[in-house]
């Protein structure tokens, strides 16, 4: 099993760092103006990875920030990218703006040959990004839910060459609150591929309990405001 990682992230709304609560755009704060030094300041601290989220992209469907990405890249850290990944040529685009890793979200309920030709022609560099509420995938910025729910989508993904999914809990996103560690553990049984959590996080100690499921195929997890509201230190969480 890989070593249990931490993953700091970063969403991003018209280029700048911001949290928002439940994914409701209504409730937005900007944390940082430049995200470039956002992810210095992870980079120094020892995390080799970010997690970006194009929030503009996620609702509007394309990719709106890679100018912003590229900036944060130029840094050398590595990034994970999620929203607005549609097409070929979106994942081209991050592609060349830095990113490494793709995330897939909205475009997995709609399974099919494209998603077999894109594993093949992005090898080991797809994620599965689901996002759940109510036990339901939330999909076009999290501003619809379907009737799909999680687990069944991760059950349609099987074998289809994912290099990992990020199961995120929208309900408990920005929250602070804790993750729903019984609803995780569910999602993750039921993966054929690891699991990063994601959602809720708020202390060292809801770290150590998403940790303490790591025989159930979870090897990850990503937090961002509780790094921004002072919650975890870098510091604690590079000792994690």
């Amino acid at each position: 099993m890989e070593k249990f990682k931490i993953i700091p992230a970063i969403d991003l709304i018209d280029g700048k760092c911001v949290r928002l609560i439940q994914g409701d755009y209504a409730q937005k704060t900007i944390y940082n103006a430049d995200p470039r030094s956002t992810a210095e300041q992870f980079l120094d601290a020892g995390f080799d990875l970010v997690h970006v989220v194009d929030l503009d992209g996620a609702k509007d469907g394309e990719p709106k920030n890679l100018k912003s990405i590229e900036d944060i890249a130029s840094c050398g850290i590595t990034i994970e990218l999620g929203g607005g990944l549609r097409t070929e040529d979106h994942l081209k685009s991050a592609i060349n703006a830095g990113v490494q890793d793709l995330i897939l979200g909205t475009k997995l309920l709609n399974i099919g040959s494209v998603i077999d030709e894109w594993v093949s022609m992005f090898p080991n560099q797809l994620v599965a990004g689901i996002d759940a509420k109510n036990g339901l995938v939330a999909v076009e910025g999290w501003e619809e839910t379907s009737a799909v729910s999680a687990i069944d989508l991760i059950k349609q993904l099987g074998e289809k060459g994912f290099k990992r999914t990020i199961y995120t809990d929208i309900q408990r996103d920005g929250m602070l609150s804790g993750p729903n560690l019984e609803q995780l553990k569910s999602f993750a049984e039921y993966s054929p591929i690891p699991t990063i959590a994601s959602g809720g996080v708020g202390s060292i100690t809801d770290i150590q309990n998403i940790k303490s499921l790591s025989m159930n195929n979870i090897n990850g997890v990503i937090l961002g405001k509780a790094i921004y509201d002072g919650k975890i230190t870098l510091k604690e969480l590079s000792e994690c």
